[in-house]
């Protein structure tokens, strides 16, 4: 059974039938193709009809599944056939088994002792998370880590079982009415909506919307993405995007803008000669696959809709984590009655070793949820020093911010923008560049405060770090734009 993926992230709560969400997703697939094959009329001539006649996918249709795991006791199904039919589970299970077996254990969770809060939890989960890597002697998977980081329990007293799912996301579950009672003020109509989306199958479709034609800029200093993204493309977002794939499209297409109006709103705060002889050259630091679809056509052509005196556009995409590719991918077009250029550059390195073989040369440094004081695993390094023979580390593991950071600050008068999911993350960010700053003699100049990025994504993600008040968040969420200089 092969997964679809969006972003190599796999979207399916432990609190449900992992096969029915896939086939779900499937089936989706399929009508998504199917769909696309059709002509131009005969596609608005459906859309009016399922706008007519549309089987919403209400949030209302998440039910708890009745069958659970025997062996990892973490996974659901709606039905034995279910259980059977999901072989990629049997490796991941068979581990749990002997750990429970091992240390005597009625279920993984309770591998650091029993649960009676937060931090043991979260302990709990980053213990299980490293036992179960050194046994399989790999990563885990994008599924994997879902079903241990975001386990089933009661939200209210961390109860294992029984559990019943809200019926409006499968994202938080209870053990009883009266405890689902007691958390309506922290999982609010906003908060269950919020969390729908994030469950929905069609989350782990890819996003086929292709925008052609843009219509108007903004005045990106006072406007937001979805306000921006109407702007420019005459397209209405819904606020309840899970009730068709049509919807859900729409609302992932102007997520997927926030990468390149983050990058056209930290322009607005430096000063830079937009000629159209110049060129205009961005380094994106510290990139992965992912950040490569922030730069689709519809969204370069975005870029010159808020800027239509610059002809010329590079972009270095320039991380460790990258695929290497072949040569440069060039893209020519006409827009606005002048012929745009973009030149796609990607190095398969760190800005630290990139910065020994090439000219460091750009008009801006952008840097996408960088992550630089690793808080996301930072209670797996608490884990890996209370229990240092637990995990043999990989030669990922072994990567720090550090050198890239330092090489990036050394870039004197160019701009750095970073953006951050959180605000503990965003203050974690800017102390370790503050920090790093300080100790080589450079000189911070702030011209874009840590402050909440009106072109963050609108699509939701879970928050990893356990100590933060913000349990649902958003890529870019936070924005910073800092110059450096040699400190006098």
């Amino acid at each position: 059974m092969s997964a679809l993926t969006i972003n190599q992230v796999q979207y399916v709560s432990s609190l449900q039938c992992y096969v029915c969400v896939i086939n779900k997703a499937s089936e989706l697939q399929k009508q998504q193709q199917l769909f696309l094959q059709q002509p131009p009329q005969q596609q608005q001539q459906q859309q009016s009809t399922d706008a007519d006649d549309n089987k919403e996918l209400e949030p209302t249709a998440f039910d708890t599944p009745k069958i659970i795991c025997r062996g990892c006791k973490m996974q659901r199904y709606c039905s034995l056939q279910h259980l059977v039919e999901d072989q990629a589970h049997r490796d991941f299970c068979r581990v749990l088994i002997d750990l429970q077996k091992s240390q005597n254990i009625a279920h993984p969770l309770l591998l650091a002792g029993p649960l009676l809060g937060r931090a043991q939890l979260q302990q709990a989960i980053a213990q299980l998370m490293l036992a179960v890597r050194v046994k399989l002697r790999r990563l885990l998977t994008r599924r994997e880590c879902e079903l241990i980081g975001y386990p089933g329990f009661c939200v209210v007293c961390y109860r294992l079982e029984p559990l019943t799912a809200c019926t409006g996301c499968a994202g938080v579950a209870y053990c009883s009415a009266e405890h689902r009672r007691l958390d309506c003020c922290n999982h609010t109509p906003a908060v269950c909506r919020t969390l729908a989306l994030y469950y929905s199958p069609y989350r782990l479709l890819s996003n086929k919307l292709d925008i052609v034609q843009l219509k108007q800029r903004s005045d990106l200093e006072h406007s937001h993405l979805v306000e921006a993204f109407y702007a420019a493309t005459e397209i209405r977002i819904d606020s309840q995007p899970w009730r068709s794939l049509e919807q859900y499209e729409r609302f992932a297409a102007c997520s997927s803008f926030s990468g390149i109006a983050s990058l056209c709103l930290a322009l607005t705060h430096i000063s830079f000669v937009a000629a159209p002889r110049e060129i205009l050259s961005v380094y994106v630091v510290g990139a992965q696959d992912l950040h490569r679809s922030y730069f689709q056509q519809m969204h370069l052509k975005f870029f010159f809709l808020q800027y239509p005196d610059i002809c010329q556009l590079e972009v270095y995409f320039i991380g460790h984590k990258l695929l290497a590719r072949a040569g440069e991918e060039v893209l020519t077009f006409m827009q606005g009655g002048c012929q745009r250029k973009v030149v796609l550059c990607t190095f398969p390195k760190t800005f630290e070793r990139f910065a020994k073989t090439h000219k460091v040369d750009p008009v801006l440094i952008i840097i996408y949820n960088p992550d630089f004081a690793a808080m996301d695993t930072l209670t797996e390094g608490i884990v890996e020093r209370k229990y240092p023979h637990a995990v043999q580390p990989s030669e990922q593991d072994d990567y720090s911010w550090h050198g890239c950071l330092l090489e990036t600050l050394y870039t004197y008068g160019v701009p750095i923008c970073f953006t951050s999911p959180t605000k503990m993350q965003a203050r974690s960010d800017l102390n370790c560049v503050n920090v790093l700053a300080r100790g080589h003699k450079i000189a911070i100049q702030r011209v874009y405060n840590c402050t909440e990025n009106p072109y963050r994504e609108i699509l939701p993600q879970h928050n990893p770090c356990p100590d933060d008040d913000e349990t649902v968040i958003y890529a870019n969420n936070y924005l910073e734009v800092v110059f450096t200089s040699i400190q006098c």
